[in-house]
């Protein structure tokens, strides 16, 4: 097994420094965006809750989500203990973040500082049901000149626990 640095994380897995700035970041509720491809993941997510459930994975059609162009990425929920794993990640978003951390563990692939601040949308969607937005520079993924909006859509299977997240992301400037 590789020696690891404080800088990796699980075997030869490269993680950004845990001293960075966490100002790279910031969740709002507002869900107003400049990007004009998370309105419509928000609306199509609208579209499929109904009033007192939430959306599963198979309420959407693969077909309908391909036309988001690569910009969705699915993140499975595990409860105790609460966990996140990238399920599918869209190759629009691994052109810009130039890595495929598809099945992958967010606390394998983080720095505990910088897990905390990037998990942080998706906990607010565990705990409310809600949607949360995320904007800022992609700097957990060594890419700090490249700005984000992104929006996590809660999904349920049964309707009521959450134990998907529906991210959709987009690089504006």
């Amino acid at each position: 097994m590789p020696e690891q640095s404080e800088n990796t994380r699980g075997p030869g897995r490269r993680i950004e420094d845990a001293n960075q700035s966490l100002s790279w970041r910031k969740i709002d509720h507002d869900l107003e965006f400049r990007s004009t491809i998370l309105p419509r993941v928000i609306a199509l997510w609208h579209a499929r809750k109904m009033a007192d459930r939430l959306p599963g994975r198979n309420d959407f059609d693969a077909l309908e989500l391909m036309a988001f162009k690569g910009h969705l990425a699915l993140i499975d929920v595990e409860h105790d203990p609460q966990r996140f794993r990238f399920r599918l990640i869209g190759t629009a978003i691994t052109r810009m973040l130039g890595r495929d951390a598809t099945g992958m563990y967010l606390d394998e692939l983080y720095s505990a500082a910088t897990y905390d601040v990037a998990v942080e949308g998706y906990r607010y969607c565990v705990a409310t049901g809600l949607p949360a937005k995320a904007s800022g520079q992609m700097v957990h993924a060594n890419k700090d000149f490249v700005p984000f909006e992104s929006v996590d859509l809660p999904l349920a299977s049964d309707g009521v626990t959450v134990d998907m997240i529906l991210k959709a992301s987009d690089f504006v400037s």
